[in-house]
């Protein structure tokens, strides 16, 4: 049991305590390089410090059957190097588990990674594929007891090499935050503006409907 550091390891620690399995931390963070590996311009470069941040202990690795948890996917393409040099180093099996949904649409609040397109998504790449480009079939990948949303997650499940993985669900996130879900921003999961919900807030707020 193990998170991608950092922003996996909190998630991580309280999974392994629910769970019952061991805590350990196959991968350490070497951290003189960039803060965080997307800010980079080069597709390349982001790889090199993707690399070189997250070193692998062996000894944690070979022969261990693991479950990692990260944040959350984006592209997909680091997740995917760091499960090959997971399986390079001997693991039995490689489990992910994700802190949030699968990300369907890219914010229009913050400028979270270097992404210039919703198709940067591991998800809309995949739904592109299978659907083409009519943004009205994406809800359908929102229900996570849904056949679109069990297929997306296999497939890619599949191109990053993993055991297995699997998301959290949004209902489940909100009561782990402990607020009403009006005063939280859920767009990239669920293309919802915060300005389309019901504001709680003073009589003259513009977003009270």
């Amino acid at each position: 049991m193990g998170g991608v550091p950092d922003s996996g390891v909190a998630h991580a620690l309280g999974y392994s305590q629910e769970a019952g399995i061991r805590y350990a931390r196959p991968f350490v963070k070497y951290t003189p390089t960039w803060p965080r590996s997307f800010m980079p311009p080069d597709q390349r470069q982001r790889d090199l410090i993707a690399h070189m941040k997250l070193i692998p202990i062996p000894g944690l690795i070979k022969d261990k059957r693991l479950v990692f948890c990260d944040d959350s996917i984006v592209r997909g393409t680091q997740l995917r190097q760091q499960a090959k040099r997971l399986w390079d180093d001997g693991a039995k099996a490689i489990h992910m588990r994700i802190a949030c949904p699968p990300l369907l649409y890219g914010c229009k609040f913050i400028n979270f990674s270097r992404s210039k397109s919703v198709y940067d998504l591991a998800t809309r790449r995949y739904i592109r594929d299978v659907e083409g480009d009519d943004p009205a079939v994406v809800d359908k990948y929102q229900d996570p007891d849904g056949a679109p949303y069990k297929a997306m997650v296999e497939k890619i499940r599949s191109d990053l090499g993993l055991t297995s993985l699997a998301f959290q669900r949004l209902d489940d996130l909100v009561a782990a935050i402990g607020l009403p879900k009006e005063k939280l921003c859920t767009y990239c999961w669920t293309g919802k503006d915060v300005s389309d919900k019901k504001c709680a807030g003073c009589a003259n707020c513009p977003h009270k409907k």
